[in-house]
């Protein structure tokens, strides 16, 4: 009897051990990334008066990447950056209205074969997604070079810009006002958008 009682505890043990096992493979398969604000940019060029081209930035962005894919960043709009306090307050105000549509966000769905890449591995892709501006959301298209720089890591940058029309996203309106405001000849519609965002994987 003690025997048998034995077999049967050292049988379980081992299908509870396999079951751990199992589980442990299928969570590390499934992982989730985060975006890291510090180590990650997005950059816009603003063109005025015709030939007058100045970089600007937003400061605060935040998203997540998950095991299926999902892409989603979200960029706070009360951050942006222009080198000028007025300009800021004015296109925050007047521009993206942060007040009522503090962030724009982006969505994709990536590859799967970006998820399977091991330390070291890169490649360049033309990936479809949506973009979301002051509640207008519209399909683009981001041309991006992804490499997993760590076993837990993922750079994403842009391998061309991406460009925005302000009339696609309400900003029209907003742009013509700075234009008027500052007594500018004109501001360009059209805004090229580039990006270097870092993800890690959430333990």
């Amino acid at each position: 009897m003690t025997f048998r009682k034995n077999a049967k505890l050292l049988k379980l043990a081992a299908i509870n051990l396999a079951a751990l096992s199992s589980l442990l493979v299928c969570a590390s398969a499934s992982a989730d990334w985060q975006l890291l604000n510090k180590d990650s940019q997005l950059n816009f060029i603003s063109t005025k008066n015709i030939k007058v081209s100045e970089l600007h930035h937003f400061s605060n962005l935040s998203g997540s990447l998950t095991s299926a894919g999902e892409l989603s960043v979200d960029i706070d709009l009360s951050s942006v950056e222009t080198g000028i306090d007025i300009r800021n307050s004015r296109m925050r105000e007047k521009l993206f209205m942060v007040e009522n549509f503090p962030k724009a966000t982006l969505t994709a769905n990536l590859p799967k074969e970006i998820l399977a890449f091991t330390k070291g591995q890169a490649g360049t892709f033309t990936i479809p997604a949506k973009l979301s501006v002051l509640g207008q959301e519209n399909d683009i298209e981001v041309k991006v070079q992804v490499t997993k720089t760590d076993h837990n890591r993922f750079v994403a940058t842009s391998a061309q810009p991406v460009i925005i029309t302000a009339g696609d996203y309400g900003l029209q309106g907003g742009i013509d006002w700075l234009q008027n405001v500052a007594g500018l000849s004109s501001i360009s519609p059209n805004v090229p958008v580039t990006f270097n965002l870092t993800f890690i994987e959430l333990m």
